[in-house]
């Protein structure tokens, strides 16, 4: 008899997650417990507390917490997948729900985000679900293949991805630069400009070719942006504003100019079956990079967060492909 009257296999027929034709079992139930604690975390916010207050961030935390526990009990054979330390767990659930506007927080409350539809490839993205509605995950999105006449919206303005391509955005950036020497006391770190990427993204040694690209002066948590460039032997540049360099956002800039040298590495993936197995070679910017970690799974759930492999239902990954190839960015199925 399948443990606990196949429960597993019940959830996974919920919520349509599908098994990969060369996956572990022990994967796919990983994978399966993970969707439904994003989905019972989410579900929290329509608990009302003793003080008739809605949910707080302390009980939705606690609630995904509580059921890790319950699962690795029962399913001793996916702890492999999982830490016995939860907190990094809960605390990845709550920032891709909360940066990907599926939920709103005031000061330690927390409520769900009105019902919102958009639509790529045939694959309808929503968020704000009501609980009682059926409905697939990928990771822990939700999403459907039919709403009927219900109007949505593109998956680029419902996530807040850039409407322009990274080349266009890049040769905006430059086109309206102010140049003006770099003159500072702290170190100058450059932008590596040529793969391989995986010893970094930044260097010491500043591109003295005359071209333009990024560097960064500062510390961790308080960086200064510019575009730079060598003129006359001086290093010169031109700052970028905050609000487009904070919290990795860099990385649209950093994107852009590889992708307009046309050395922005591919995406790698590989498709199992009804699942697609997702390699990231460059990370891409929150906004995108947030919206891949909302519909996908990493491959494990402990030292979190795991943002360059990802698994996907195979739609949803063709269909976020697609908006992002719109962008710019390239794919390579291996």
């Amino acid at each position: 008899m399948k443990k606990y009257c196949g429960l597993i296999g019940t959830i996974a027929d919920e919520f349509h997650i599908s098994k990969g034709a060369a996956e572990r079992e022990e994967s796919w139930k990983a994978r399966v417990v993970y969707s439904l604690l994003g989905k019972m975390g989410y579900a929290s916010l329509w608990d009302i507390q003793e003080d008739l207050q809605p949910a707080s961030i302390i009980h939705f935390k606690k609630r995904i917490a509580k059921l890790t526990k319950s699962y690795l009990e029962m399913y001793p054979e996916i702890h492999q997948f999982y830490s016995d330390d939860t907190e990094e767990l809960c605390n990845e659930i709550y920032h891709i729900f909360l940066s990907t506007g599926n939920v709103y927080h005031s000061p330690d409350r927390i409520v769900p985000a009105a019902e919102c539809i958009s639509e790529a490839g045939g694959v309808y993205f929503m968020r704000g679900v009501p609980l009682d509605r059926e409905q697939y995950l990928s990771g822990i999105g939700s999403y459907f293949f039919d709403v009927g006449d219900t109007s949505s919206l593109q998956v680029k303005e419902m996530y807040q991805l850039q409407e322009s391509t990274l080349t266009e955005q890049w040769e905006y950036l430059i086109s309206h630069a102010k140049w003006r020497p770099i003159v500072v006391e702290t170190k100058v770190e450059y932008h590596r400009t040529k793969p391989p990427f995986n010893y970094g993204y930044w260097v010491d040694i500043p591109d003295k070719t005359g071209e333009i690209s990024l560097a960064r002066t500062g510390s961790f948590g308080n960086w200064t942006y510019y575009l730079y460039k060598i003129e006359n032997e001086r290093l010169m540049g031109s700052q970028l504003p905050e609000w487009m360099v904070t919290e990795g956002n860099y990385r649209t800039v950093s994107n852009g100019y590889l992708s307009a040298k046309n050395v922005l590495p591919a995406t790698i993936y590989h498709i199992d079956g009804k699942i697609a197995q997702v390699h990231i070679n460059y990370l891409f910017p929150p906004a995108e990079l947030n919206l891949v970690k909302l519909y996908s799974w990493p491959k494990s759930y402990a030292g979190l967060p795991h943002d360059f492999n990802r698994i996907f239902e195979l739609p949803v990954f063709c269909a976020i492909k697609n908006v992002l190839e719109s962008i710019g960015y390239q794919f390579k199925e291996e």
